[in-house]
């Protein structure tokens, strides 16, 4: 969790199929419109689905992203909806929402009050981010790299549209202006990760259910996916021409 992507389409099918989109930072009140996005991309399980927790749930992750970004891109169709967003962190910058923190405390205070909330909060606080940083130490990903993206999400109503290309190529792009030399994602298996392959990241740590059952006893319904870490190098040729002639388009900040 945390980066999602789109299926690879060919340019002609992107020009067919491409909706008018406009991108532009995201503002503070796109925050419940992003978490019910994210309610959708990554939903909870049965139990859950479709109750008002999930969506705090959802409104939970979003924040716990969100409170560390400090860059940040909106895809809005011209209808008004949200057709993608991407969060990134960079080393040294402020982030973009001071209140994002007390908001993340007041939203997780909610879910420790309904019982499967709170599971569901110790599953994640106990279990995958654990696994995370696990992995970060495992890799050493953040002693060689000075950005990492925190989020990374397409509209269904919108894939294989290009929303996706455009951000991914947008944030590189904004990265490179801000002196970024190389970043780092966290993504499982319940994303399209062969999204990250085919644009030339190296997968530098990976940690795979199969091979460690002892993480399903971190915390109760322990989400057990598989975990990776990718890197990108903004200098090298897999990367470097996918920015190239975009600077225009980069309406993050």
């Amino acid at each position: 969790m945390g980066a999602n992507s789109e299926p690879h389409t060919s340019a002609d099918a992107y020009t067919a199929r491409t909706p008018a989109v406009s991108y532009r930072p995201m503002d503070w009140n796109d925050l419940d419109t992003v978490a019910a996005c994210f309610d959708r991309v990554w939903p909870q399980g049965p139990a859950l689905a479709g109750t008002p927790t999930a969506l705090l749930v959802a409104r939970y992750l979003t924040l716990h992203y969100l409170e560390q970004s400090t860059w940040s891109n909106v895809a809005v169709t011209a209808e008004g909806d949200l057709a993608g967003i991407t969060l990134a962190r960079v080393v040294g910058r402020p982030t973009l929402f001071p209140q994002a923190h007390e908001e993340f405390l007041r939203t997780r205070a909610l879910l420790l009050a309904d019982p499967r909330g709170a599971a569901t909060v110790t599953m994640f606080e106990d279990g995958f981010f654990v696994r995370e940083g696990i992995l970060e130490e495992d890799s050493d990903v953040t002693a060689t790299t000075q950005a990492e993206l925190e989020l990374f999400m397409v509209n269904p109503d919108v894939r294989g549209a290009g929303v996706g290309g455009a951000l991914w190529r947008q944030l590189l792009a904004a990265l490179h202006s801000m002196g970024v030399r190389a970043f780092f994602l966290h993504t499982d298996s319940s994303c399209d990760f062969g999204f990250y392959d085919h644009k030339g990241l190296s997968r530098v740590a990976e940690r795979l259910a199969a091979d460690h059952p002892e993480d399903a006893d971190l915390a109760p319904g322990m989400n057990t996916d598989d975990q990776f870490i990718y890197r990108a190098d903004l200098a090298s040729g897999a990367l470097g021409g996918a920015f190239r002639g975009t600077q225009g388009e980069v309406c993050g900040a």
